[in-house]
């Protein structure tokens, strides 16, 4: 329709070369007229770009990593790419059906809070120098640097905050601990007490599955002992509605009855009657160091350079009026 060469076409649409003034008006009007776009497929054949990039998390109805996907997406898209979302669910096979995809698609790069479990596909990134960078979560094998919070820090905090309250006897639920997140906060829970000479009493450690009715059970169970805790320490948000509910059955009431501690800091922990204290974790800082780490991956992919070392951040506790001293 404009009477010149696909070879001109791609010099205009790819600012490659100058062009006369008239080709390039007689080009961009057969454009117009023809409705055309260029296919990213067959662009990204040639340039090995596809300026597109993949975040890949564990739960979405979770707020903490809604806020995750949320903040790269926020990072990401002004600097011109498209930003593909897979929600894994907890599920090493579905984890693996997500990685295959975004092999076949060759994004430029992965963000990813992975399940905990053992996946070779991400070796194949490696391969074909699609960088990878681990949000919030330490897998088994090392493929990338991980962005995350020191858990193991605020583990211990939060339990020696109870502590300095006057509670001995401190339980804490968690998920089964495959996952560094929970390896690191049980871990600083029990160096806490190491440290104040306070047994570990494994009954009062409480591994669940990681579902409502679960928690709820384990709650249950734990609150009923007749040798209660004092405090308890929710590890997540499933176990702190799990807890809730179980003090809600039994009639128990926070602080009076029992103390408590959750993490995450999510917007609903602060209207509660009496506000939960609460453990904050540094999203918009987790999502910018993120995102400026996979920039530079994907600038230098090419070149043979120190991989990036992992980082640990900070979180904070959020002390309002759920604990009381004893």
């Amino acid at each position: 329709m404009a009477g010149v060469s696909t070879a001109t076409v791609s010099h205009i649409l790819n600012n490659s070369r100058p062009v006369l003034p008239k080709t390039r008006q007689r080009v961009l009007r057969a454009i117009e007229r023809l409705n055309y776009r260029p296919s990213a497929i067959a662009r990204s054949l040639t340039t090995n770009i596809t300026r597109s990039v993949a975040v890949m998390v564990a739960d979405l109805t979770n707020p903490f990593f809604a806020a995750i996907v949320r903040g790269i997406e926020d990072r990401i898209e002004p600097h011109g790419y498209n930003l593909i979302v897979c929600n894994t669910d907890e599920q090493a096979a579905r984890e693996a059906r997500y990685l295959e995809m975004l092999l076949t698609r060759r994004v430029d790069g992965l963000i990813i809070a992975p399940t905990g479990e053992t996946q070779p596909l991400l070796g194949e990134f490696a391969h074909h120098q699609i960088p990878l960078v681990f949000i919030d979560r330490k897998p088994p094998e090392s493929y990338g640097p991980v962005i995350a919070v020191d858990n193991f820090s605020i583990g211990r905090k939060a339990t020696e905050y109870l502590i300095r309250l006057g509670h001995q006897r401190i339980a804490i639920l968690a998920r089964k601990p495959m996952l560094s997140t929970v390896l690191g906060r049980l871990g600083g829970y029990r160096q806490a007490l190491a440290n104040h000479h306070l047994p570990i009493d494994d009954s009062l450690i409480c591994i669940t599955e990681h579902d409502l009715d679960a928690v709820a059970v384990s709650a249950r169970r734990l609150l009923a002992s007749p040798n209660r805790p004092s405090a308890i320490i929710a590890t997540n948000q499933i176990m702190t509605v799990g807890v809730l509910q179980a003090m809600q059955e039994q009639k128990l009431k926070y602080p009076d009855d029992i103390s408590l501690v959750c993490f995450d800091d999510n917007p609903w922990v602060a209207l509660f009657d009496p506000p939960l204290t609460a453990v904050r974790q540094p999203i918009t800082q987790l999502c910018d160091v993120a995102i400026d780490t996979l920039q530079q991956a994907m600038k230098r992919k090419s070149e043979k350079v120190s991989p990036t070392p992992d980082l640990f951040l900070q979180a904070e506790l959020i002390e309002r009026a759920s604990c009381k001293s004893i």
